[in-house]
């Protein structure tokens, strides 16, 4: 008679505080080393060149120096861009109204601008901040952004 053997278990010991600080500061900067690496593609001279054109468009030097500010945000504050977005879509509708088409969703912009506003004030207030959220307002926020543009430019 043969006896089965038992399973042998085994478990994963938990990360003590100390190791998964460690690897959460290691993966920090790889984000970081990235996001540098994408910065040192798109060199300034290209965005003051993008920056010309949209003076050559008649838009408004509001709207400019947010859109310079959007491409290249304040690194201290990741909400910044969104912020930003929410302010030149709002500069776009107030100086480009009379351009945009006579079906833009000028007041569904005006009203994601202050949904994302109010995301933005719930995750800074938010205790350590939540990524997920944040990250699904930059996103809204592109959307926006890039919507208004494109109607402001007619296409």
């Amino acid at each position: 008679m043969t006896t089965a053997k038992k399973p042998v278990r085994r478990t994963i010991a938990k990360k003590s505080g100390a190791n998964a600080k460690g690897k959460a500061a290691v993966n920090l900067k790889a984000a970081a080393a990235i996001i540098q690496l994408v910065e040192g593609i798109i060199p300034p001279e290209a965005v003051d060149q993008a920056m010309n054109w949209l003076k050559e468009q008649h838009f408004s030097d509001k709207f400019i120096e947010l859109t310079k500010q959007i491409r290249l945000p304040d690194k201290k504050d990741p909400l910044s861009k969104v912020e930003n977005q929410c302010k030149a879509v709002e500069e776009l509708i107030e100086t480009r109204s009379s351009v945009l088409a006579d079906d833009a969703p000028i007041s569904q912009w005006r009203l994601e601008v202050e949904k994302i506003r109010a995301g933005v004030e719930l995750v800074r207030n938010a205790a350590g901040g939540d990524l997920k959220m944040r990250r699904e307002l930059e996103k809204r926020a592109g959307k926006l952004y890039d919507s208004a543009f494109k109607a402001a430019l007619g296409k």
